[in-house]
């Protein structure tokens, strides 16, 4: 034992290779704790394992041993004068090494053989015959005549599939065009644009999902064969065709036990869709009336109709969520956790809206067509959704409004009242005290009868709001079924008063005036004073006997 030791320590004196020197200082500091804590690194010939090492040496960790350890297998594989029965195991004592001739390989320890969990020199031969049998291999396959042979086999390859793929082309595009021509037949039939919309669009997505599938497999089927022509990929090439059948086992086996779950999945969607069509059913029956449900306004089946559906697709959604493919999974999980945060933060006011929108809905405060007036904004309804309301002024302007400042607001309704009874519009004129109140209402009557969209009946009416210091307020109320077209409405009438009470010769002191009578043309047009009229001329009247002559006036200007 002692010359074993001995002489242990001069080999690891004399040799400059890393795996003596680990081997030089085995010893009891190979530990049970140390082949645990490592449970070993692969020794790689042409990428593929044939061994392992477990012990880490002194400085030298498994890693650093099996990469070692693996350039000498390739320089022993590339020195053809070696003959391979001068592979051999020689015990040291304390370690055994596997040496080419007088050439060191590597160095077996106890600390190796106890992780491996055999004894040391059956661990020793055993990797001896491996390394007999990696050489010979090594060298039968890394020759000139076989790499040329390899890469004739690979151009081969290159040929053929380079002639599949043309093939597949050329197959893909006669079909595509048949199908072509197929769905354009059709255009004489009864329903061609429903054929070509409906089963020509998924028909052609099919075939060419089938097509990329096809070449991603062609592709694959080269790739691995092609490797498998060189020694130095050909185990490369058997991991990528045991990784794709062993994945393409796993997803036929998950899909196979996935089908109960499947099943169930399929009669939930069913359901819902049975469901979604009574919903659609029964709400339809309400909204053109053939059902009947007391307190239940017909206008109310739409939207009622779309919050049940609404809540048929999340109670579904909820029922088949635990029985869908991946639900268990962790990323499954935190992509929902993160919707669900993404949702609660970003969508307080959406569900305001909402609310709002729902709330204003079963209020029927308006209905689209009505012409309303939303805070300073006046239109028609157009659109009436669960977040926004939008309306078209009469200026022809589009105006969109949440629904929560529609329900936080005032909200006017023209057409409420107009379908039956009219809406009043009104407008106000001021007239002089020395015209007839009588005369005056009559005249406004008059003028509001003679404007387009006026209501006969009711009749129009006026009320006198306020008797001002020069002037009496008089308000002209009217009604009209046609609140929409008001801007038209007000223009014509203020044009019919205009001409009523020039007409009759009735100043309308709404612009004030601040004028001298005697001396001043009345403010009425020319259209409606009488031929004959002229306008009062300038007169000085004598005061206290006084008389102003006209020599007067001459030697004033003078």
């Amino acid at each position: 034992m002692a010359r074993s030791l001995l002489l242990g320590c001069c080999l690891c004196l004399t040799t400059s290779s890393p795996t003596w020197s680990e081997a030089g200082s085995a010893s009891g500091d190979n530990s049970d704790a140390a082949a645990i804590e490592n449970p070993g690194t692969p020794v790689e010939i042409d990428g593929k394992p044939i061994f392992m090492v477990y012990a880490s040496i002194g400085a030298f960790t498994a890693a650093e041993r099996a990469e070692a350890i693996q350039h000498r297998i390739i320089a022993l594989g590339l020195r053809q004068n070696v003959a391979i029965d001068s592979i051999h195991m020689q015990d040291r004592g304390t370690w055994s090494e596997i040496l080419a001739g007088n050439d060191r390989i590597m160095g077996i320890t106890e600390a190796d053989a106890k992780a491996a969990e055999q004894p040391r020199a059956e661990l020793a031969a055993q990797y001896t015959e491996i390394i007999r049998h990696v050489v010979k291999q090594y060298r039968e396959g890394h020759t000139w005549q076989r790499f040329l042979l390899g890469a004739l086999y690979a151009l081969l390859a290159t040929v053929v599939l380079v002639g599949v793929l043309l093939g597949i082309h050329v197959v893909r595009r006669t079909a595509r065009s048949k199908v072509e021509r197929w769905l354009d037949r059709r255009q004489g039939e009864e329903r061609p644009l429903r054929l070509r919309r409906y089963i020509g669009p998924p028909f052609s997505a099919f075939l060419r999902g089938l097509y990329w599938l096809l070449i991603l497999g062609l592709v694959q089927a080269y790739v691995t064969v092609v490797l498998s022509f060189f020694a130095s990929t050909r185990y490369t090439s058997s991991r990528i065709t045991s990784w794709l059948f062993s994945e393409l086992a796993d997803f036929a086996k998950t899909l196979v036990g996935y089908i109960p779950n499947l099943m169930l999945v399929v009669l939930i969607g069913l359901a819902t869709s049975y469901l979604i069509k009574l919903n659609q059913y029964v709400f339809a029956e309400i909204r053109d009336g053939t059902l009947t449900v007391r307190g239940f306004y017909p206008d109310w089946a739409e939207p009622t109709a779309k919050l049940v559906r609404f809540l048929i697709l999340v109670a579904a959604a909820i029922i088949a969520f635990p029985y869908l493919p991946g639900s268990d999974s962790p990323a499954f999980k935190g992509i929902s956790v993160f919707l669900g945060v993404l949702l609660s933060l970003g969508s307080t006011s959406a569900v305001a809206h909402g609310v709002a929108g729902t709330i204003l809905t079963y209020m029927r405060a308006f209905q689209v067509g009505d012409f309303v007036r939303i805070g300073t904004d006046i239109g028609v309804v157009m659109e009436k959704t669960l977040l926004v309301t939008r309306i078209c002024t009469q200026k022809n302007e589009v105006v969109t409004i949440p629904n929560g400042t529609v329900l936080g607001g005032v909200v006017v309704n023209y057409s409420a009242e107009a379908r039956s009874k009219g809406v009043i519009f009104h407008t106000t004129v001021t007239i002089g005290y020395n015209a007839p109140w009588r005369k005056v209402h009559e005249l406004l009557v008059s003028a509001a009868l003679a404007t387009d969209g006026v209501l006969r009946d009711p009749i129009p009416f006026v009320l006198q709001t306020a008797l001002n210091d020069f002037y009496v307020a008089y308000e002209l109320n009217a009604y009209t079924a046609n609140p929409q077209n008001m801007l038209a409405i007000y223009s014509q009438l203020h044009q019919n008063i205009q001409d009523k009470f020039n007409e009759a010769g009735v100043e309308i002191n709404s612009p004030h005036y601040t004028s001298l009578r005697d001396g001043n043309r009345v403010t009425i047009p020319d259209e409606y004073l009488p031929a004959s009229y002229k306008s009062p001329t300038f007169e000085v009247q004598a005061v206290n006997g006084f008389q102003i002559t006209p020599e007067h006036l001459k030697e004033t200007q003078g």
